[in-house]
């Protein structure tokens, strides 16, 4: 079986490369999908309230909404509805059900400009951890800081950054997180309210019929990429099945490229600028807990609740409080008395091993304190599956103390393989979409701008 561009995954990045390459007249292209469905970690589930509200256990939001292009074409079918949950929120503790934040929220952000002042007086200095900076900055203010602010600030802190990627702020690297140039969003953030599905139907409704059914494969797995043979490229499934093709582009998610375990086996091994950031450990754990519940027993018009840790100590078994969380009030943005919880490493792995009761047994101390009334047992749970399944191995990536920055691993994986094997997902787009929907809609755009002007014999690759 052969075909002139082979397509690995069939997720947001796969189907724009398809697209751009049919609409260049580069038609005979094939997707090969390890899964018995498209959209990668595009998951909307409907609500058993209200069918056209659903629960995303991937995506969430429409990042960067002023130049976010899977949000224009949004605006103009009109067929995503979307609300900005940026407005009303409050803090809170274990033991505090609201925490006074306007003191608090000042001293997170002189954190930050902390970290800023620290490496331009040394630009030499170590990279270290979000908790490490945290510590030495309160070593040096202590005598400016209130009890209060010693004790909640590192906490809305590490709030932030472990909720931003799903790791633990004693791995995460503060040169990565506050002193990356262009990693802001440009925009604010609109929340999906219908799915995200919708959006990526939006883009898979642009192949033709006839090749959404002759020329997408699901239930195939690659096992083995051969690219000795500089003519073409040779991949191996599991099941023994033998594809050749001119070029490839390999959509996988780098996490599960990166893993102990990975899913790709390369022949011959791979080039060394490859090699360096696969052997990195920077898989980002950002999981999710949906709970549905008959009616709201919290404040209908808060959209979110930024929940601080207890303690410093994340080890051992999930308990309450142990972690800091982020809840989305889906009330305030659907009517649906809905809460979603964003968890971390290692939290999100933990709780997919743990039972409906467990999940609600660790998050019921929380849904307590921000309550106005009796609290109800959900009629629904649901979580993200992404961390233990070998198809994904977690969420993205984040750059971790010590590790390769997400523009230089990008910078890696956008060199590709050779002239034949690319890459492209969410992880291979350096900048504020590094990790969104629309990134992997960008690298899509991108391979496949290649791979056209290979074919048409410019050999200007677009980086």
């Amino acid at each position: 079986m052969s075909a002139q561009v082979i397509i690995i995954g069939g997720g947001m990045a796969g189907i724009k490369t398809a697209i751009d390459l049919l609409n260049a007249g580069v038609t005979d292209v094939l997707i090969l999908e390890s899964r018995d469905r498209l959209g990668g970690r595009l998951v909307s589930v409907p609500s058993t309230k209200n069918p056209s509200v659903c629960y995303d256990l991937g995506a969430l939001w429409f990042h960067d909404a002023l130049i976010n292009p899977l949000y224009a074409k949004a605006k103009k079918l009109g067929n995503v509805r979307v609300f900005y949950d940026d407005g009303k929120h409050r803090v809170v503790s274990e033991s505090l059900a609201s925490v006074p934040e306007h003191d608090i929220h000042a001293i997170m952000m002189e954190m930050r400009a902390f970290a800023g002042l620290l490496y331009s007086e040394n630009p030499l200095l170590p990279d270290m951890s979000v908790q490490q900076l945290s510590q030495l900055y309160l070593e040096r203010q202590r005598s400016t800081l209130t009890e209060h602010q010693m004790k909640y600030a590192p906490q809305l802190l590490r709030m932030w950054d472990e909720m931003w990627g799903g790791v633990l702020w004693d791995k995460v690297s503060v040169k990565q997180a506050y002193l990356a140039e262009g990693e802001d969003h440009v925009g604010r953030n609109a929340f999906v309210c219908n799915g995200y599905r919708t959006v990526f139907e939006n883009e898979l409704n642009e192949l033709p019929e006839s090749f959404r059914k002759s020329r997408i494969k699901l239930n195939v797995t690659v096992e083995t990429l051969d690219y000795s043979d500089p003519t073409c490229v040779s991949l191996t499934t599991v099941n023994g099945d033998l594809y050749k093709s001119q070029y490839v582009v390999v959509t996988i998610p780098f996490n599960a490229l990166s893993s102990a375990k990975p899913m790709l086996k390369w022949t011959p091994a791979l080039p060394q600028h490859l090699a360096l950031v696969f052997s990195e450990d920077t898989r980002g754990l950002l999981g999710k807990v949906i709970l549905e519940f008959d009616e709201c027993f919290w404040p209908k018009d808060i959209h979110r609740f930024y929940c601080l840790a207890s303690n410093d100590d994340p080890s051992g078994e999930p308990r309450p409080w142990k972690h800091p969380t982020l809840i989305v009030n889906y009330y305030a943005m659907t009517q649906i008395p809905s809460l979603v919880f964003l968890t971390q490493d290692p939290l999100s792995s933990q709780i997919e091993t743990l039972s409906k009761q467990q999940i609600w047994d660790l998050f019921k101390p929380v849904v307590e304190q921000i309550a106005t009334g009796p609290i109800e047992r959900p009629i629904g749970i649901l979580n993200t599956p992404w961390n233990n399944d070998p198809l994904t191995q977690g969420s993205y990536t984040m750059a971790r103390v010590g590790c390769s920055s997400s523009s230089d691993i990008c910078g890696a994986l956008a060199k590709g393989v050779n002239k034949r094997v690319r890459f492209a997902g969410s992880e291979t787009w350096a900048g504020s979409a590094n990790g969104c929907a629309h990134g992997a809609w960008y690298s899509g755009e991108r391979e496949a701008a290649y791979i056209i002007d290979q074919i048409r014999g410019i050999g200007k690759s677009r980086l």
